[in-house]
């Protein structure tokens, strides 16, 4: 009964594992158990409100329950409760379910509450199989229809038929399409084929007497919807439509009855509720009319406020004049009034985008300023506003292009050529970057804003010389101020020259006491001599004057940081961070300050408010992703990722860091998508090209991959990432011993710990791990500091059979202080396996770093099992199973102890599902005999 090894990617996965919130400290998992398994009997006995009521007492019990989740999602949907159905089977995705488990029930919400666009988004027939592909495709079918797509629906509906042409649902789903297409004699033609397929189907009788309902022949519809509702007492549409006809015949007390049951049944049904308020009306209570129909009322034309008339000069006077003394809103006011008024009045629309600037509201700034583009395109002013849009936005290609239009056009202030700078130097061509700048500094040496930043940028290129000589000439062309010396003083810090940039900050703030940067400088060189006290002795007397100064709480946090006091320094970046809320720079501080400490949910919350503040920057963008995908939300940071595909334009570099993210997301179809766009801008990019290969293998579309492999190959032909993803396909092709060769040939010119997994993981797929040990061995003893390729050694000796070698270096690995869930989890197997040790304690740990991963979850639900406590095991193997219900052997795991605690159909469901799927696996021949079993009794 001990568990087969995990795969041995799970190294690298479980430490990048889900990192859902723990059970909290008052949860009851078996009293959970016990609530979940009674529901589950009463849905199985069509209890439904019964089983409502006790898997809401299991989620008091263990919030977390993932079972209990996508039970109620279900019990919900049959109830006809979408809404709390979505919110169940969303958090059901939170928490990690396989999302081919909610596909269709979510695309049946969608369709029936009309969000065709977002089925149509969400809701995709390559994420299912089997008779779920086939709903999938149906209803993908009516949502093309209702969008408007008819051909593109005529094709999703006959996919779904060619797929299984014995199955009723595409031709019950197409009916409603032809209908309303005035296609009725084909509808018919399905609909009768429905009812020939599936007899004992209410949706095939209920599509029948759609048809005859809607052509008039009220009599045969009332017996098809009478059928429907024979096979099916709570379809709704059926009943709904059948008391509208006893209502068209005159048989109010007929169609009382049903919409008295559909009151009880679902109560918020809009058109329920409506029949209820004819029916009241005729009767003449007014009253019970007029609620019903406030119930369901909609607004449906509100007509728009009309602006006061005005004078064009006044309303533009008035926006310049709050603008330029900072009264943003006041001006917002005046210019909204004037531009709606005179949209042809191109500096109006340039100033109100300017303010929207200033107020980071880019969405705006661009519309305005896009509109300007299109009646004057070489608007040289609207071109340099719109690069400095793209530029706060991250788009840095599109900003690049807008500006140089911009001082090619004349616009050749200093904040233009600054702008053009930055956006060459983001999108890497530093040295155009350099150049444009070093040429406005040498016209205007004077100019602090070009001074700073051609100083700057050359420090960041490594030319410290090169940046004290600008910092340098600007003080000798005349800039004698605060700002100058301070600029110099930093620059000499660079350069090590600690005396003589003391000498300037010193000299800044003579010539300006409250100049707060050169405070700043002279704390900043006390803390790089480690003078943390001395330090924050001289920031404290700052923040008592300056309480509310962002910038020092901010020095606060790196002064901390530096001194190793992190949560002190988590605490002042959240101060900081209080007083300057879309500060970028703060938030991502704060952000890897909570990650750094295990608090993956506080990093995502700041992340998601720092992206809601600063909408549409990419940098705040993929920090909310990324702590999206450590948070084990997967689905949400797909989401993230499709905005910031398209908010990066054709950005190579963008594109392709975007593309790995989608990987890390596990969304391969997006990530290629982002290469493909990537290479349309460079079609010999190495990175994007290398993107795609990664893609679509992982997509196992091994045809495509080689096709992008070959453009490696032709553009890059000594390139040592050739012999590198030539492995990756031979590895997925099944074609082991090349793959091992490939490999071994990039390592030997550009030799990795990652190319070692790669190595070692095609000898674990033909079954020879002892193989890979060598060079394993080899690299641990080259590079004893390798603690991945430690974990490698370890993970071999494990597969390999010799635990013993196994547990005493997983064991170095804990006591160095790795801690990582996949340490522990494979800790947990070997112990368990020699039957040694506290397995349980090691598992347990795993699941705390690691509360969302299926294969730690399966570890500790079998360490239970092999204790006998089934009822604790029951909730992680449920748990396991719904997160990977393509894992033959936590089926296997579940089966077992299903069949432990009597549950003797769903452990036999169970062990035919996992003796079903590929593979040699060592308990086979346990699982047939436990089946056999279960089948002889």
């Amino acid at each position: 009964m001990t568990p087969a090894l995990r795969p041995l990617a799970r190294c690298l996965a479980i430490a990048l594992a889900l990192a859902l919130p723990l059970t909290p400290a008052h949860a009851d998992p078996a009293a959970a158990s016990r609530y979940y398994e009674d529901g589950l009997k009463r849905f199985e006995k069509d209890d439904v409100a019964g089983a409502v009521i006790q898997l809401k007492n299991a989620l008091q019990q263990d919030r977390n329950m993932l079972a209990a989740q996508l039970l109620l999602g279900r019990a919900y949907l049959i109830q006809g409760e979408l809404g709390p159905a979505e919110v169940a089977f969303n958090e059901a995705l939170r928490l990690g379910v396989d999302p081919a488990e909610v596909t269709v029930p979510l695309g049946e919400i969608y369709l029936l509450q009309g969000r065709h666009a977002e089925l149509l988004e969400r809701v995709r027939a390559d994420r299912v199989i089997g008779e779920a592909q086939v709903r999938v495709l149906s209803m993908r079918g009516r949502a093309l229809a209702a969008t408007g797509s008819f051909a593109e629906a005529q094709r999703s509906f006959a996919e779904a038929r060619t797929l299984d042409p014995a199955s009723p649902a595409p031709l019950i789903a197409e009916v409603p399409v032809l209908i309303a297409a005035g296609r009725v004699d084909q509808a018919r033609e399905l609909a009768n084929a429905a009812v020939a397929l599936a007899p004992g189907s209410a949706a095939a009788f209920n599509m029948r007497a759609s048809v005859a309902h809607a052509t008039g022949a009220l009599a045969e519809a009332l017996a098809d919807y009478s059928s429907a509702l024979e096979l099916d007492p709570k379809h709704v549409d059926a009943r709904i439509a059948r008391a509208g006809i006893q209502i068209d015949l005159g048989n109010e007390a007929a169609a009382a009855e049903d919409l008295a049951r559909l009151a009880v049944d679902v109560p918020t049904e809009p058109r329920s509720n409506f029949l209820r308020a004819l029916l009241a009306g005729r009767r003449g209570d007014r009253q019970a009319e007029a609620a019903l129909l406030t119930e369901v009322a909609r607004v449906v034309d509100t007509l728009p406020a009309e602006w006061l008339a005005s004078q064009e000069q006044l309303l533009m006077a008035g926006g310049l004049a709050h603008y330029s003394s900072g009264q943003l809103e006041k001006a917002r006011k005046y210019l909204e009034v004037l531009v709606a008024r005179y949209p042809r009045n191109a500096g109006a629309r340039k100033l109100l985008a300017a303010v929207h600037m200033d107020g980071e509201d880019y969405a705006r700034a661009q519309l305005l300023l896009e509109s300007v583009l299109r009646d004057s395109p070489a608007d040289a002013q609207a071109l340099f506003l719109i690069g400095r849009v793209h530029l706060a936005l991250g788009r840095n290609a599109r900003a690049v292009e807008a500006l140089e239009r911009a001082v090619a056009g004349g616009e050749q202030g200093a904040g233009a050529l600054a702008s053009l700078s930055q956006g060459l130097l983001r999108t890497g061509e530093r040295a155009a970057a350099l150049e444009a700048l070093t040429q406005a500094f040498d016209k205007l040496p004077a100019d602090f804003g070009l001074a700073s930043g051609l100083a700057t940028l050359r420090l960041r290129s490594g030319d410290v010389a090169g940046a004290l000589d600008v910092a340098g000439r600007h003080v000798a062309a005349g800039a004698q101020g605060a700002e100058a010396l301070h600029l110099l003083g930093q620059m000499q810090a660079a350069s090590g020259d600690v005396v003589a940039a003391r000498k300037s900050f010193e000299s800044a703030l003579l010539s300006q006491g409250d100049f707060l940067p050169a405070h700043v400088g002279l704390l900043r060189l006390d803390v790089r001599a480690g003078a943390f006290d001395q330090a924050r002795r001289a920031l404290d007397p700052l923040l008592r004057k300056h309480r509310h100064d962002a910038g020092l709480m901010y020095e606060y946090v790196l002064l901390e940081r530096r001194a190793g006091r992190l949560a002190e320094a988590e605490r002042w970046a959240e101060k900081a961070l209080a007083e300057a809320s879309h500060n970028l720079q703060y938030g991502l501080t704060l952000i890897e300050l909570r990650s750094a400490a295990g608090n993956r949910d506080g990093a995502r919350e700041v992340a998601r408010a720092l992206a809601a503040r600063r909408a549409g920057d990419l940098v705040a963008l993929a920090a909310l992703a990324q702590t999206e995908i450590d948070a084990g939300d997967n689905r949400a940071a797909q989401q993230v990722l499709r905005e910031m595909v398209r908010a990066a334009g054709f950005d190579t570099a963008h594109l392709v860091r975007i593309g790995y993210m989608q990987l890390a997301a596990a969304d391969p179809v997006a990530a290629r998508y982002s290469a493909d766009k990537a290479l349309q801008g460079r079609p010999d990019d190495l990175d994007a090209l290398v993107l795609a290969v990664e893609a679509a293998v992982a997509e196992r579309n091994i045809v495509l991959a080689a096709g992008y492999l070959e453009r490696v190959l032709a553009a890059h032909p000594n390139h040592f990432e050739r012999y590198r993803l030539a492995g990756d396909l031979a590895r997925e092709r099944g074609e082991h011993a090349e793959a091992a060769r490939l490999f071994r040939e990039a390592m030997a010119r550009a030799p990795s710990t990652a190319l070692l997994y790669r190595l070692a993981d095609v000898h674990v797929r033909q079954g020879e791990p002892a193989q890979a040990l060598a060079p394993v061995r080899a690299r641990v003893q080259q590079a004893p500091g390798d603690i991945a390729a430690r974990e490698l050694l370890a993970e071999l000796l494990m597969r390999s059979g010799q635990l013993r070698e196994a547990r005493e270096t997983y064991e170095a690995l804990v006591a160095a202080g790795r801690t990582s869930a996949a340490v522990r989890n494979n800790l947990a197997i070997v112990l368990l396996e020699l039957g040694e040790g506290d397995p349980l304690a090691h598992a347990s740990e795993a699941l705390r770093l690691a509360p969302g991963d299926a294969a730690v979850m399966d570890t500790m639900g079998w360490v239970l099992a092999s204790l006998q406590r089934y009822e604790e095991s029951m909730r992680y193997l449920r748990d396991a199973r719904l997160r990977a219900p393509n894992n033959a052997e936590i089926r296997w795991h579940l089966a077992y102890v299903l069949a432990k605690m009597g549950r003797r159909g769903e452990a036999a469901d169970e062990l035919k599902a996992a003796l079903a799927m590929p593979g040699e696996f060592s308990w086979r021949r346990e699982a047939r005999a436990l089946l056999a079993e279960l089948g002889a009794k």
